[in-house]
Formats: C-alpha cells, sequence, structure tokens
C-alpha cells in the first residue's frame, strides 16, 4: 500500500466510529475525533465498500496506486475498464495499522460538524 493522508483540521488519530450510512451511491461516515469534535465524511459515487471490522482510527489515506481490492471494483463497474476513471481507495487505518473499512468512490469531501 501506498497511502497518503487525507486532510483535516482536528485530525484523525485516537478517533472512533460513530455511524456509517449508504443512500444509492453515496457513503457518509461520521467519526469522533481524539477531542470529541465530530468528523464527516461523504463518499459519492462508491461502487464498493469493505468492512473489515470497526476500531479505533489512526488515520484516514487514499492510496495512490491500483490494489486489487480497486481493480475488482473497476472489473465490476466497466465492461472494459478505461485507462482514467474517477475512482480512488480511501482507507480507514487502525491502530494495528490495518484497515477497518475501505471505500471505492468518486470523491470524497471532508468536514467537522460538530
Amino acid at each position: 500500500m501506498s497511502l497518503r493522508s487525507l486532510s483535516c483540521d482536528v485530525g484523525f488519530a485516537d478517533a472512533e466510529f460513530d455511524q456509517y450510512v449508504k443512500v444509492h451511491s453515496q457513503l457518509k461516515v461520521i467519526i469522533v475525533a481524539w477531542n470529541h469534535m465530530k468528523i464527516e465524511l461523504v463518499f459519492q459515487d462508491v461502487i464498493q465498500l469493505l468492512h473489515q471490522g470497526i476500531g479505533d482510527i489512526a488515520d484516514v489515506c487514499v492510496e495512490t496506486t491500483q490494489t486489487d481490492l480497486l481493480a475488482s471494483a473497476l472489473n465490476n463497474m466497466y465492461e472494459s475498464v478505461p485507462t482514467t476513471h474517477p475512482y480512488q481507495e480511501y482507507v480507514f487505518i487502525n491502530n494495528e495499522d490495518s484497515c477497518s473499512l475501505s471505500i471505492i468512490a468518486a470523491s470524497v469531501v471532508v468536514k467537522v460538524i460538530a
């Protein structure tokens, strides 16, 4: 994996999952930061979701290389995968440096909501 951290004013370290809700192709993930502020991540055009055990969060990143999960999602999405597409893999990393939640989506918006 080659990961780049997403930008957030509060920071993701020591955060915990609060809830996530998928409606059609949008996924909203709300986490509670170390200082009890809530952070909302809204993923658009989600084509795959892999839940691998929700726990504490150390970081939220975007994968900068094509993984097997992204390749699989693209193969399911397209009859013939184009050379350019909007999809990226977003990864929630837990305190053991493992992936807790992977999302293949076209984009994400991160904002502090409380």
